[in-house]
């Protein structure tokens, strides 16, 4: 059995925000500060049956489809790897910061390769990581891994957090009610939502935003807004809607811009993270099932690092992330 978990269960904001505030990891003693976008990277705890393979952490880079002869686990050489088409491993010291601790130098071990059933299945292609101990909590089996010379330990990591919400509710009977209560979008942010015909009783708008403040100022809001078509209580998996959801930056002047480089139309990826130092923010990691990216953070600008896919997804994995709406098993497609 494979539990591969990346930095969606650990920093994660998909379309809904998260419950609580976000803890800032205690004061370090003077350190580097942060690398840039292409020095960023996720990692991940596996865990694997003895017999069968590792349990320890890895660095994984590149995901294709299982065929019927996949191992579990293995390990790969050089010449295995290239016909893969793994990114080369980064080069230089290498930091893991996993959940409140300190970063731990981690040295690079085997590439390897292991199947993850899915589905779809598919094989994860990456680096073993030897040197760091295990996660405490092993529902937070991730972490960032930063590349620098010295230990980043001022090197700080923010959490999006919720500013404003309009959701609804499943009742008792699993009926979904509409929102008694909203904390209107940041008008900040307005500028950027596209306008939608939506009128209650018949169409209820919903959203669900969280942003990034350094200094008191924003660097960045995430999140989603659905246009529902209010119909049939008994059909209400089936209603039609609309969905709106990505990641901003603040702009020099004019609407905060949309960050979209290294994504995809039906994988917008989801904010995460920003990493931020004594100077303020520098880099910026989104999210979604098997994927991530990172951004070089510049006035106005978010300028792609790397975007890597690690896992293959199902396209209903990417739908919840987005979905506001009626809870259901698997919530149909936008309209």
């Amino acid at each position: 059995m494979v539990r591969l978990a990346l930095v969606a269960s650990l920093l994660g904001l998909a379309a809904c925000p998260p419950h609580s505030q976000p803890v800032t990891p205690p004061p370090q003693p003077p350190g580097a500060g942060c690398p840039s976008a292409n020095d960023v990277y996720v990692a991940s705890y596996l865990t694997q049956d003895a017999a069968k393979g590792r349990t320890g952490w890895v660095l994984p880079l590149h995901a294709a489809p299982a065929d019927a002869n996949a191992q579990d686990y293995q390990v790969l050489d050089p010449a295995a790897l290239g016909a893969a088409g793994v990114p080369a491993a980064p080069a230089g010291n290498i930091w893991l910061v996993a959940g409140m601790g300190a970063p731990c130098q981690a040295k690079l071990g085997n590439a390897y390769a292991v199947k993850i059933d899915g589905p779809p299945a598919s094989i994860s292609y990456g680096y073993e990581l030897d040197g760091c101990s295990a996660p405490s909590d092993p529902q937070e089996a991730s972490g960032v891994v930063l590349v620098s010379q010295e230990a980043p330990s001022t090197c700080q990591f923010e959490a999006p957090h919720p500013v404003a919400e309009r959701l609804g509710a499943m009742n008792a009977q699993q009926q979904w009610q509409k929102p008694e209560k909203e904390t209107p979008i940041p008008p900040a942010l307005v500028p950027a939502i596209p306008p939608h015909e939506c009128v209650a009783p018949g169409c209820e708008q919903l959203w669900a935003i969280a942003e990034i403040d350094v200094a008191n100022n924003p660097v960045a809001w995430a999140g989603a807004v659905n246009w529902f078509q209010i119909g049939d209580p008994a059909q209400q998996c089936s209603w039609k809607h609309d969905q709106f959801s990505g990641f901003f930056i603040p702009s020099p002047s004019g609407p905060p811009v949309k960050v979209t480089e290294g994504q995809s139309a039906g994988h917008t990826l989801a904010l995460s993270a920003a990493l931020v130092d004594r100077t303020g923010a520098h880099v910026l990691i989104a999210d979604g099932p098997g994927e991530y990216a990172t951004y070089d953070l510049t006035p106005g600008k978010a300028a792609l690092g790397h975007h890597i896919a690690w896992m293959l997804a199902p396209d209903d994995a990417w739908e919840m992330l987005d979905h506001l709406g009626p809870v259901c098993d698997a919530p149909p497609a936008a309209h």
